[in-house]
């Protein structure tokens, strides 16, 4: 397989079956939820409990797929598109990763708290190139190159969100923040596969993403509640478009009033383009990732 097309037939069908399932749920999850708020106040006047709630714990990406192009700049001053690249199917770039993750809120009242996220992850991958020729960047791979290849992701998201109900049982709420996703991606390849000559394209920036979310919580008892969650927006800053969908749902148990354990399941898309020096060209990954984590509130 020389490089690989833009389009994925069978990820993007997965991904809308995913997506599917996803609104399904949450729309069983919002019908079961909210049609006995609207039979009373919009807020009570209980002691919060989680005013500073932070979670840190396990996570692990997995199923990753992505694909990049790195352009270069031509003589005459246009763009020289490169190959578009499958790191996990053509480089053999690692498919899994886990993690540490931390999450957290602050409540500034009962209507508003600020929100975060932090992890990062590395991958690699080793692979010898078999196909047919390819260019990417300035450099062109031809069989027998031997391929090393780093990818580094680092995301640290902030947002606002403003709760439009909050109740002992219930809480939804809408909001906006920025996701600030830094890309490393590092491509060594060693022509010819004899450690005599070598060449390094790569892209790295950080690309601040504007999100739109939204959120429920549902406590089924004191102890056990759900929470959903959903960022998606997209936006062309500086240099840099993107587009970002995130889904979230976790499900929470209650130790003691201030400990206790969860675990969830996500899935994140996000799509970019670049023009910039450090990076020329676009990316396009995607994941499903699994969480299991402490928690702690005041």
């Amino acid at each position: 397989m020389s490089g690989c097309p833009r389009s994925r037939p069978a990820n993007k069908e997965r991904n809308m079956k995913l997506r599917t399932l996803f609104c399904l749920a949450c729309c069983v999850f919002v019908c079961a939820t909210i049609s006995p708020v609207w039979a009373q106040k919009l807020y009570d006047d209980r002691e919060l409990d989680d005013r500073f709630y932070v979670t840190i714990g396990g996570f692990e990406r997995d199923e990753i797929r992505t694909t990049i192009q790195l352009n270069a700049k031509s003589p005459g001053g246009g763009v020289a598109a490169g190959a578009v690249i499958a790191l996990e199917s053509l480089f053999e770039v690692d498919e899994k990763v886990s993690t540490v993750r931390l999450d957290g809120w602050y409540r500034l009242n009962r209507k508003s708290r600020m929100n975060w996220t932090y992890w990062r992850t590395d991958r690699d991958g080793v692979s010898t190139y078999t196909d047919d020729d390819i260019t990417i960047g300035d450099t062109t791979i031809t069989a027998g190159d031997s391929i090393t290849t780093e990818d580094k992701t680092t995301l640290f998201a902030v947002s606002y969100s403003f709760s439009f109900v909050n109740l002992e049982k219930f809480e939804a709420w809408l909001g906006g923040g920025l996701n600030f996703q830094q890309l490393d991606t590092k491509i060594t390849v060693d022509i010819g596969g004899q450690n005599v000559q070598t060449a390094e394209e790569g892209a790295k920036a950080t690309i601040p993403i504007p999100t739109v979310n939204f959120g429920m919580r549902y406590n089924f008892t004191k102890r056990c509640r759900m929470l959903l969650t959903l960022d998606m927006f997209g936006i062309k800053v500086g240099d840099y478009s993107g587009r970002l969908n995130n889904n979230r749902v976790l499900a929470e148990y209650n130790i003691t009033k201030h400990f206790g354990l969860g675990g969830g399941l996500e899935r994140r898309s996000i799509q970019v383009d670049a023009e910039s020096d450090k990076f020329l060209g676009s990316l396009d990954t995607s994941y499903t990732g699994f969480s299991l984590y402490l928690k702690g509130q005041l």
